[in-house]
């Protein structure tokens, strides 16, 4: 019985609007009334529309409450009441900022009950009667997708993370939303698409002009129309400011930090221990570069290299910050790389390396996107280190380091010597023009020498396959290996001994003339010598030779690439790029 009474408080919904909507379109619906004041008539019609959109979701709500097949169809009819409000009346404040609310919790409903019936499709969401299911087509605008690679519509309400420090909104009309990304035909390893993809965008139910429906239809709702009778425009909200409602045009809703955190949501935490420990752990440990968002020519990628004993979500907090600058999203694009650090530092360097130019041929194989070719490195830590090997060109340096004997010399498999020679001996990546190093250990770090540095570096277990590649290597040529690298496969933290001669080596190299250098240093701790470090590395260690601008920023090593004044020093380093491309 009770269902039965929602079920006739929806029918009376449409009743009540079909009353209206018949007296805007002249049709005889009763005695004539004369309007003696317009205004004050075009607010009452409006707040009929509004009383109506709050008794068809509340009905909707108590119907989904229930699981019932109507309950969509309610909350469809509350947001189409809704615009119809705004529409009726489009300079009054006041209705427009109820309209809103309503409106938004009403598509909000609708989404979360489409996709509970199995009635979202990538095409777009069905309505009405199972009998003759009524197509509301998704219609991107702005958005770099087809809507063919549309996964999921999901509300913005998600819960926030400790790892942003804020949410980046605009109130408006409209709901915001988390629009997911299916994985293309070519698959994830040639699209280098993350776990999952998301995109901001705000979703907005738009319905034909009031009074234009048949009167059939106007009786019997959205099980009458033989057409789609709306669209679900899906808005890119750093595009578009405001969605025009007839003659209304109020600015358009946003949530620019919900994306990252719906994909910070599919990513388990990194334990740190346990990812350095055992670097290849898990299959998601291996290096692998990966593009926050679809690639759209034109826009330079920002490829951001995380540190010791962390993972990429470390970079949204930043990534978040720097979406809330316009030309950011117009102009950039961010790109993460995620290796796992304990592992073999030239082998995660050669990965990236060849991880990005990779991307460049399979985006770009005709050369006609010169964005691609102006690529940004930032690299926090260790990863500002990954960022300068992009960039250098050692000559026989680093295998001089490790190495005794010249590399053809040695007695090894030819498959071993050609893998060694990818990660000693390479030349500057020509697609990247701009890096910059936050925190970096160029001198490496005093904590590696300590017996925490070294009892982590001995818990390092390394892939068998690599542990039998150096043994052979090591047995086959007795002698022709300096000890460093003689004793046991180097780690990350063997490499930041300040005595390392590897790191030596690397601290001589300078980039290419075509890229510019940036130094971020982290002061925020005073050394028992009274100098300045960031608890981690020393204020002489994270200086960067050659480099076109350095500041210091008062943060901790864990801190100092979520500090506002890194975040603005980042942005004022890519104006600066953009500048200098020509944009």
């Amino acid at each position: 019985m009770a269902a039965a009474r929602i079920g006739m408080a929806v029918v009376a919904v449409f009743a009540a609007a079909a009353v209206v909507r018949a007296a805007e379109a002249g049709l005889p619906v009763g005695p004539a009334i004369t309007l003696a004041d317009p205004a004050a008539d075009t607010r009452r019609l409006a707040e009929g529309h509004l009383r109506r959109a709050r008794e068809a979701f509340d009905a909707s709500v108590t119907m989904a409450k229930q699981g019932q097949y109507l309950a969509m169809d309610g909350f469809y009819v509350a947001c189409e009441e809704a615009w119809d409000a705004v529409w009726t009346c489009p300079a009054d404040g006041e209705i427009l900022q109820e309209a809103a609310w309503i409106y938004a919790d009403s598509l909000a409903g609708f989404l979360e009950t489409a996709c509970a019936r199995g009635r979202l499709r990538p095409e777009g969401i069905w309505v009405g009667p199972r009998s003759k299911p009524v197509l509301v087509p998704f219609v991107p605008k702005s958005l770099p997708l087809d809507p063919s690679l549309i996964g999921a519509v999901e509300s913005a309400g998600l819960d926030d993370d400790d790892r942003i420090t804020r949410r980046i909104v605009r109130p408006g009309f409209g709901l915001p939303v988390v629009v997911r990304v299916r994985d293309p035909e070519a698959g994830r390893d040639v699209a280098f698409m993350p776990e999952r993809q998301s995109l901001a965008a705000t979703a907005v139910l738009r319905f034909r002009t009031p009074g234009e429906e048949r009167f059939l239809e106007s009786f019997a709702g959205p099980a009458a129309r033989d057409h789609a009778a709306a669209v679900i425009d899906l808005v890119n909200p750093v595009e578009v400011a405001a969605v025009k409602i007839g003659p209304a045009k109020p600015h358009l809703a946003a949530d620019l930090t919900a994306p990252l955190l719906d994909m910070l949501a599919a990513k388990p935490r990194t334990n740190a221990v346990e990812g350095f420990v055992q670097p290849f752990g898990r299959g998601d440990t291996r290096p692998q570069l990966e593009m926050l968002e679809p690639r759209r020519p034109g826009r330079i990628p920002v490829v951001f290299i995380h540190g010791l004993a962390s993972d990429e979500g470390t970079w949204f907090d930043m990534i978040n910050e720097l979406r809330g600058w316009p030309e950011f999203h117009r102009r950039f694009e961010p790109w993460v790389f995620q290796y796992p650090t304990g592992a073999a530092f030239l082998q995660s360097s050669a990965v990236l390396r060849a991880e990005l130019a990779r991307a460049v041929a399979a985006l770009d194989p005709e050369g006609a996107d010169p964005a691609l070719r102006r690529m940004v490195l930032v690299g926090h830590s260790m990863g500002g280190l990954h960022a300068k090997m992009q960039v250098v060109s050692p000559g026989t340096s680093l295998w001089d380091s490790i190495a005794r004997e010249p590399i053809d010399a040695l007695r090894i498999p030819e498959r071993m010597r050609s893998r060694a020679r990818e990660s000693y001996f390479f030349e500057p990546a020509p697609h990247v023009t701009r890096i910059v190093c936050i925190a970096t250990p160029h001198q490496g770090s005093i904590l590696a020498s300590l017996g925490v540095g070294r009892a982590a570096s001995l818990a390092v277990r390394s892939p068998p396959e690599a542990q039998a590649m150096h043994d052979m290597a090591v047995a086959m040529n007795p002698g022709a290996f300096k000890p460093e690298f003689e004793r046991r496969v180097p780690t990350t933290i063997d490499l930041l001994e300040p005595t390392s001669g590897m790191l030596q080596a690397i601290e001589v190299l300078r980039p290419a003339c075509w890229v510019a250098v940036h130094s971020v240093v982290g002061t925020g701790h005073v050394s028992v010598t009274g100098g300045r470090d960031d608890c981690v590395v020393s204020e002489a260690s994270a200086h960067t030779a050659g480099a076109r601008s350095e500041i210091a920023v008062p943060a901790t090593h864990t801190k100092v690439h979520h500090h506002p004044r890194t975040i603005a020093e980042v942005q004022r380093i890519l104006a600066e790029h953009l500048g200098e491309c020509g944009r």
